[in-house]
């Protein structure tokens, strides 16, 4: 077998590959004795008729298009990999029919898709600015003061209904003075200020009292139902109750429910907080790093993607979409309606992070290849330990479950980013501090009443 390999763009190359008469007798006989059990002939029982008789009766010819099929898938592995080329796609094959003879063998083509050339530019030496991990008192407060209103009451209280409190209504909605499908509760617990309502409902119902009742005059919005879009609405509405949200005081009580080890009075409550919140800006911060690090290097460089993986890419995409719909136990179209997309909407969108991805993973692959960063066995053991003391399973569960190649990646990847890490140039951001005393936001607590290779 001769192969001549020629690139004949950024991404494609043309293997003109000859197989030797020799290597086609071999794919002829394949081809003999794949067709042999379905031959009938008189005198001979399916699948006994000799080589030299079945020729002789309906020729070599007769057997070629089989043989071609096995001649290929023979050579065109071969030649891919002795050639190193690496493809991401199946190739267009071309057979040159001239030259097609049990005496000669032939010539055919294959043209195909493969890891596209990447040319690099700045990757080292970048220049980022990291996000503040600095924590203030204002911060603090905020934190501790939304886990005390998940803690809050809702009491009877009583005088006029505020923003903030809970209204607890019959409602009933009327246009043109006709009751609307859809538009009647009972007993129905309403937070004035929450927006649950339609704009414009909830506001009419500051002031009201227990037991009064109030008309509530609206329009619905242009993007309602459009039965109802734009239409004008009067809600008759009674008032129960109204409730007023009741929020605990910070104390050693309280700091005690929370069962954390280590931490018994209010002071050291808060300096877990106050950790908690530094812990979550230092991973927000190292998370926006290598991203932004990522980003920079790969908008740096230049590479012509083949269109087939980034089409591979976005049905991946689809597929993980489609497996989330799965486990919520809805339609895939359903769940796009949550996300507010249309099917044409998200495969747009899915297509361009396709790219991306696709282009994220080219150049830090490329990176590698330049800076020499191999990952050796041990590393690639090390890390299947690592993963298996994480995850809490068996060290042979996790080799069955990780690929070694796309391990393989991982680590290189996590080799790339800490060369961007190690090389990259940090503006100045503001030094650490604890939590800095500011003015505290005043209270309002209320007296008690939420790549493929081919193989």
């Amino acid at each position: 077998m001769n192969v001549k390999v020629e690139r004949i763009s950024d991404n494609q190359v043309k293997l003109t590959i000859e197989v030797s008469k020799e290597e086609f007798g071999v794919a002829l006989d394949k081809a003999f004795e794949k067709v042999s059990p379905t031959v009938k002939v008189d005198g001979f029982r399916p699948g006994k008729l000799p080589k030299s008789s079945f020729i002789k009766r309906f020729g070599y010819e007769s057997l070629y298009e089989e043989a071609v099929n096995f001649a290929i898938n023979d050579t065109y592995p071969q030649a891919i990999q002795e050639n190193k080329v690496e493809v991401v796609n199946y190739p267009e094959l071309d057979i040159d029919f001239k030259t097609l003879s049990h005496e000669t063998g032939f010539t055919y083509t294959a043209v195909v898709d493969v890891i596209p050339e990447v040319t690099l530019g700045e990757y080292k030496g970048l220049v980022v600015k990291p996000l503040s991990t600095r924590v203030t008192k204002k911060e603090v407060e905020e934190d501790i003061n939304a886990k005390l209103a998940q803690k809050a009451e809702n009491l009877v209280k009583e005088g006029p209904a505020e923003l903030g409190d809970t209204v607890v209504i019959d409602f009933e909605g009327f246009v043109d003075g006709v009751a609307f499908e859809g538009g009647k509760s009972e007993n129905y617990a309403l937070e004035l200020g929450s927006g649950s309502f339609i704009p414009g409902f909830e506001e009419q119902l500051v002031g009201t009292t227990e037991n009064s009742e109030v008309d509530v005059n609206v329009v619905f919005p242009e993007n309602y139902h459009a039965e109802l879009a734009s239409k004008a609405a009067v809600f008759k509405v009674k008032v129960h109750e109204v409730k007023q949200k009741v929020i605990p005081e910070l104390t050693e009580e309280f700091v005690a429910e929370q069962n954390i080890e280590g931490v018994t009075t209010v002071e050291e409550y808060r300096k877990h907080t106050e950790q908690h919140i530094r812990s979550h800006k230092e991973a927000e911060s190292e998370r926006k790093f290598v991203n932004d690090l990522v980003e920079l290097a790969t908008k740096n460089a230049s590479v012509n993607i083949p269109k087939c993986l980034i089409d591979e890419e976005a049905k991946r995409l689809k597929a993980d979409a489609e497996a989330q719909a799965k486990q919520y136990k809805m339609p895939f179209e359903v769940l796009l309606q949550y996300m507010g997309q249309t099917l044409e909407q998200f495969e747009e969108q899915a297509a361009k992070r396709a790219e991306t991805q696709v282009k994220v993973e080219l150049v830090i692959s490329k990176i590698a290849e330049v800076e020499g960063l191999q990952v050796t066995k041990e590393e690639l053991e090390a890390e299947y330990a690592n993963l298996a003391a994480k995850y809490n399973m068996e060290l042979e569960a996790v080799k069955k479950a990780v690929h070694p190649q796309n391990l393989y990646l991982q680590v290189e990847q996590q080799k790339v980013i800490n060369l961007l890490k190690e090389t990259a140039v940090t503006k100045a951001a503001k030094k650490e501090a604890p939590a800095k005393e500011e003015a505290p936001a005043k209270k309002t607590r209320k007296p008690c009443a939420k790549k493929a290779k081919a193989e």
